[in-house]
Order: structure tokens, then C-alpha cells, then sequence
């Protein structure tokens, strides 16, 4: 695992507002997770649930929701766990969907490499 900050925005959709956060990228989480304050902010509605394993093991029902995602000049919807305050945790699935791994070694965000079908 590795992890390092990357710079993104979030909003609720295409429109905005986008709202500047520094983000950990967390080669070992699965999903994104921002406060749930930011989200709700952003009028961003949870849409289902699902049960999560937290890093001491312990089991936690959380909600998620779809937030725009901009990273870089590139912008996509992502799910989003509601977290707890400063959790701003930038995971793989998010990572996939913009097509990007993390480099752990320089930490940086780069390109996947060409996926086949």
C-alpha cells in the first residue's frame, strides 16, 4: 500500500459548485470517502448503503452517494462513502473510473496502462 495527497474538486453535479480538497490516495481503500458535512454542503443525497470493513477490522454500515469528481481537467461522476470529518480518501474505484493508478514511488497520479477487453 502506499499513500500520498492529490489535489481534486467535488460537487453535486455538472454545475457545481466544485469545492477544492486535498485528498489521501489510498491504494488500499476501495472507495472514496468524504465528510459527510462537505457532502451534505454540497446537497449531495445518500442513495443506498452497504457494510465496510474498517482498517482495525471493525464491521460499519455507511452511506453512499454519486458526487462529480474533477481531477486535473477531467471531470466523472464517482460513488462516495459519507464519512467522518477530515476523511478525504481518494480509492481505487474512483481511481479506475478516471483511468488513472497511483504512483506510489513519485506520488503522483498517472494514466493506467491500456486496458483490454
Amino acid at each position: 500500500m502506499g499513500i500520498f495527497s492529490a489535489e481534486i474538486a467535488v460537487g453535486r453535479d455538472r454545475e457545481g459548485p466544485f469545492e477544492p480538497v486535498t485528498a489521501l490516495v489510498d491504494t488500499g481503500a476501495s472507495y472514496s470517502m468524504l465528510p459527510a458535512r462537505l457532502l451534505r454542503k454540497l446537497e449531495v443525497k445518500p442513495n443506498r448503503e452497504r457494510e465496510f470493513t474498517l482498517a482495525d477490522g471493525r464491521k460499519q454500515r455507511l452511506p453512499i452517494g454519486n458526487v462529480r469528481v474533477r481531477i486535473g481537467l477531467e471531470e466523472d461522476y464517482s460513488p462516495v462513502i459519507f464519512g467522518p470529518d477530515e476523511r478525504f480518501l481518494l480509492g481505487a474505484v474512483t481511481l479506475q473510473i478516471f483511468g488513472l493508478i497511483a504512483d506510489t514511488t513519485h506520488h503522483k497520479l498517472i494514466p493506467a496502462p491500456e486496458l483490454t477487453l
